[in-house]
């Protein structure tokens, strides 16, 4: 396999027209995070696809549940409930997924809004001034509010992650303080060590998340192998299921296909939204679950699927 001639963007997503310089400074970005070749100590090694090459023999989707595995195996075991009320605080969500839900004058959900997107995509799109700054105005117009202005997003000229229009008022990008496309890149690199004893899930001595000790334990294994792994192309965090078997209606019938995706692409789902047609004459919050009513966005989250692709291979010539 010729080696990759340059990280695309997440989703190949093209928010600015082609030749923009955005495009070579995220291949950059990414290529700044991921050392051209990181031995494993178990054999094997992480390398960097543009600078190794390597004859790929398999592709591996690394997947794990969106809503917080420590807020149910841990903080709240006997109480999902309270999982569930904990959860609504996007400062937990710290599984590369997090939501915002909606919710009427009645206090019934009538939208959540899930997104694995980083807040470096969004502060490399600002950094081309000034076509990268109206990209990004009018991602936030399009996907959270038509009243967003410029002002509204930055600090004395600074993108600012915690703006009122991705805390307060809305969602586009993560804020979780570990929900960054580094820390992404950075634990898919040091799993190459992640020692001899991680083929028990349960037993990692790691991370409470779900993303953590899945990532660990299939980059280590691969590893011990002797393999060369690295992250597929377009690397990112994507929501790549999402399951309503089950669901009812207020009327006890199975629910329709109420899922749209509004960014990214099946497979490699960047904004996912689950919202009830105005027609039905029903909302988010009338739909039930294994017989109990949707009161937090967490219990649709139990049911989406989040994945970063890895290959694996043999380099050639090393």
């Amino acid at each position: 396999m010729a080696l990759l001639p340059r990280f695309d963007t997440p989703a190949s997503l093209r928010d600015l027209p082609a030749g923009s310089p955005f495009y070579d400074n995220w291949n950059r970005f990414v290529g700044d995070r991921i050392a051209p070749h990181t031995p494993g100590s178990g054999g094997g090694e992480f390398y960097d696809p543009t600078e190794v090459n390597v004859d790929v023999i398999a592709e591996h989707s690394l997947v794990w549940m969106g809503f917080p595995r420590a807020l149910l195996v841990a903080a709240n075991r006997d109480d999902r409930r309270a999982s569930f009320i904990a959860g609504e605080n996007r400062d937990v969500q710290e599984e590369y997924c997090e939501w915002r839900v909606t919710r009427a004058a009645s206090g019934k959900i009538t939208k959540v809004v899930f997104v694995t997107e980083t807040p470096e995509y969004y502060e490399q799109l600002w950094a081309v001034n000034p076509e990268g700054r109206a990209a990004v105005v009018a991602l936030y117009r399009t996907h959270v509010n038509p009243a967003v202005v410029e002002a509204d997003l930055h600090t004395g000229g600074v993108y600012d992650r915690r703006n009122r229009w991705n805390t307060t008022d809305g969602i586009i990008h993560f804020i979780q303080r570990i929900n960054t496309l580094s820390a992404a890149l950075g634990l898919a690199q040091g799993s190459v060590n992640s020692g001899g004893a991680r083929d028990n899930y349960e037993a990692s001595p790691g991370p409470s998340t779900s993303v953590d000790p899945r990532v660990a334990m299939d980059i280590g294994s691969l590893a011990r192998k002797g393999l060369s792994i690295t992250l597929r192309d377009p690397i990112g965090l994507y929501i790549t299921g999402f399951d309503d078997t089950g669901w009812t209606k207020p009327d006890g019938s199975p629910v329709d296909n109420y899922w749209s995706i509004t960014r990214g692409v099946a497979g490699q789902i960047l904004r996912l939204e689950y919202e009830v047609p105005a027609g039905e004459g029903f909302v988010v919050g009338d739909i039930r679950i294994g017989g109990r009513p949707i009161e937090f966005g967490g219990q649709v989250a139990e049911h989406v699927t989040c994945t970063i692709g890895g290959v694996a291979g043999r380099s050639v010539g090393r």
